[in-house]
């Protein structure tokens, strides 16, 4: 069974997990626009979609973010904006179920929660040690959750 995990963060992955334990990574592209980081939408979503149709996974798990107390309105306008994004262009490209996941869901089935970004790095080399080079930056945290999100799927759904 194939399954697509996608963290969709501005610093998120789309990793596709197969069932031998292999797994291959698609960051978000980033282009810089006014000095900010901002997500190269069309680099994205061809990509992406390419990648999908590719892969054909038999499932999709997408992690359910919201906003958090704190957080600036423009920058969780853009996360949800990506959230969508990247719903729409699951839908749109596959036929196949896709599941949404709150973080403290899957990170408490996977010993993750009240953990930082290093644990999940640490846990994913831990499951999948093929993909231990991919998740070796501390910048690779968006690969290992959506490595993770793929395993939750694979384990829980």
């Amino acid at each position: 069974m194939t399954i697509a995990g996608i963290d969709p963060g501005k610093s998120g992955a789309l990793a596709i997990s197969h069932a031998d334990g292999s797994a291959q990574f698609f960051d978000v592209p980033i282009i810089k626009l006014r000095g900010k980081d901002q997500p190269a939408w069309s680099e994205w979503s061809n990509e992406w979609a390419a990648a999908l149709k590719w892969a054909s996974p038999d499932m999709v798990v997408i992690e359910h973010v919201a906003a958090r107390p704190g957080q600036g309105v423009t920058s969780m306008f853009t996360f949800g904006r990506s959230l969508g994004f990247v719903h729409a262009l699951v839908v749109s490209t596959l036929d196949c179920p896709v599941h949404f996941v709150t973080p403290s869901v899957w990170k408490a089935k996977l010993g993750l929660l009240n953990s930082g970004k290093g644990a999940s790095r640490e846990i994913c080399r831990t499951l999948y040690p093929a993909t231990a080079a991919s998740v070796a930056r501390v910048k690779d945290d968006g690969r290992a959750e959506a490595l993770l999100l793929a395993h939750y799927g694979r384990k829980f759904l």
